[in-house]
């Protein structure tokens, strides 16, 4: 079984799209804003990866006076279209949010859409605590998060920019939500100069922020550029993977074509290798060189019992890859932790749905221990999945995949990862590249980790070979917790279209 068709790209364009939404605020000039408080602001934006358009956003504030206290309310809607070789996969996310006229949050409220049924979240600030409900599959989730004073809502960074424009030179930091992660975000922002730009419709001088986004429990943040007028209205919006750009456009462009499919996500990001890694299926031990035309390869590469990094150069890093026997886990002094959210139910890995635990105990026990136990839900897993190659879903939660046994290797790996912990296993979720034989290239790929003896230990379901080689290349790892699943693809985001890997030795 060779896992050409699978990968975890469909979320990562999301991750990517969300990112470029909130970075794309209201543009009215600031003389404007203070003579339409009362009336709404509305904006439109296109999106485009790699030249090609996916998809346009659409944004709106309607200030207004409930029980005397004045409030804004905030709606913004993302469509995408894009192929995943060959089908269309259309993820929507749609957000609202009631603020203070000074960008105090009151109330949210996020739909997205990324498997068959929609996640739900919905928040409200009480005191110095959010309260958030996750309503998906049926199920919902409570927690509560700390909310500090000096949080601010979903658009306070274009607020900040509005009210008070950015110099070159100057500097400023805005710790802000992002409703899509549920998370509090600290951006830092830096300006630099103004420069010749390009738009659709043409060149203006703007200028260049150069934007830093810190995401809570990832070590990698998120680079981004935007660029503004000297009244402080973003007109563009960049990320380096994939070449993503969002513009500030009319409704008729943005809606102009619908949500499109001109990109193909699955050949587009494939990364060609020079020769053949061959036997690929059976190598326990791979160096390779790889390159990241913007970045540093060494802080986005993960590191632990089967992989070590070693930089080589501003741009590049050797990764060496060891297979790992889950019978006999080798920590190699690389020992991991587990937290109670690698064992716990989540809105994505809901092991305690009545399907995941009837499913997970079609394992018998006899007398296994975790190693093998863990390998036989692998191998339960391969074996019911029907559709494995099912690209029109972004992402399906564990109980989605329960029911349909469709979908790609993201749906391999959340339904393996639900039922390790229903039986008891810790287990996350790892995203990063497999070597794909039929194209001579790495593609983006998803597979689960189960904590055995000290460490953690990888499996794929997709393959369902009892073990991982070392022609999986991992980038970061998630236990899909509700305040960090979407985070965790910043990685991801980061080396998106823009890597390069070449073989150094197999064994």
């Amino acid at each position: 079984m060779q896992p050409r068709r699978s990968t975890a790209r469909g979320y990562c364009a999301t991750l990517l799209c969300c990112v470029g939404l909130a970075g794309c605020g209201s543009q009215q000039p600031q003389s404007q804003l203070q003579a339409s408080r009362s009336e709404p602001q509305e904006t439109w934006h296109a999106l485009y990866m790699q030249g090609k358009r996916v998809g346009y956003a659409h944004q709106v504030e309607r200030p207004r006076t409930v029980d005397g206290r004045d409030i804004v309310e905030i709606e913004q809607n993302m469509h995408m279209g894009v192929q995943r070789y060959g089908q269309k996969a259309e993820p929507t996310i749609t957000t609202s949010s009631i603020e203070t006229p000074d960008d105090q949050l009151i109330s949210f409220r996020v739909e997205v859409r990324l498997g068959q049924a929609p996640t739900i979240f919905t928040g409200r600030v009480e005191n110095d605590k959010l309260l958030i409900e996750t309503e998906t599959s049926g199920q919902t989730r409570t927690r509560t998060v700390d909310w500090p004073d000096d949080a601010r809502g979903v658009l306070a960074v274009e607020h900040s920019l509005r009210r008070k424009p950015m110099q070159p030179g100057e500097q400023r930091e805005i710790r802000h939500f992002e409703p899509t992660t549920q998370t509090l975000i600290s951006d830092r922002l830096e300006a630099k100069e103004y420069q010749e730009t390009d738009l659709l419709a043409g060149k203006q001088e703007l200028l260049r922020i150069e934007s830093t986004s810190q995401l809570p429990g990832q070590r990698v943040p998120l680079r981004t550029t935007l660029w503004t007028t000297r009244d402080g209205q973003e007109l563009k919006f960049t990320l380096p993977g994939m070449e993503t750009v969002v513009y500030r456009v009319s409704e008729e462009e943005a809606t102009a074509g619908g949500t499109g499919s001109e990109l193909d996500l699955g050949e587009s990001t494939l990364v060609k290798l020079s020769q053949p890694l061959e036997n690929a299926r059976s190598t326990r031990r791979v160096r390779y060189q790889v390159e990241l035309a913007d970045g540093d390869p060494a802080e986005v590469f993960a590191v632990g019992p089967t992989q070590q990094r070693t930089p080589t150069g501003p741009h590049t890093a050797e990764i060496t890859v060891t297979s790992v026997d889950p019978m006999q886990p080798s920590c190699e002094g690389s020992r991991g932790e587990v937290t109670d959210a690698d064992r716990k139910p989540n809105s994505k890995i809901q092991s305690d749905d009545p399907r995941i635990v009837s499913m997970a105990r079609e394992v018998a026990d006899d007398d296994r221990d975790a190693g093998a136990l863990a390998v036989a839900l692998e191998k339960l897993v391969y074996e019911k999945m029907l559709f494995k190659r099912n690209y029109s879903t972004a992402f399906a939660t564990a109980a989605e995949v329960a029911e349909s046994l469709e979908g790609d290797c993201s749906e391999h790996a959340v339904l393996l990862a639900a039922l390790l912990r229903a039986r008891g296993l810790p287990a996350r979720v790892a995203m990063g590249l497999v070597y794909s034989p039929a194209d001579q290239a790495f593609a983006y790929h998803m597979w689960t980790e189960v904590f055995l003896g000290e460490c953690w230990v990888p499996l794929d379901a997709t393959l369902g070979q009892g073990s991982v080689s070392a022609d999986h290349l991992k980038l970061s790892d998630s236990n899909l917790a509700d305040d960090t699943w979407l985070a965790a693809f910043a990685p991801v985001a980061e080396a998106l279209g823009q890597l390069r890997i070449e073989v150094l030795e197999a064994e």
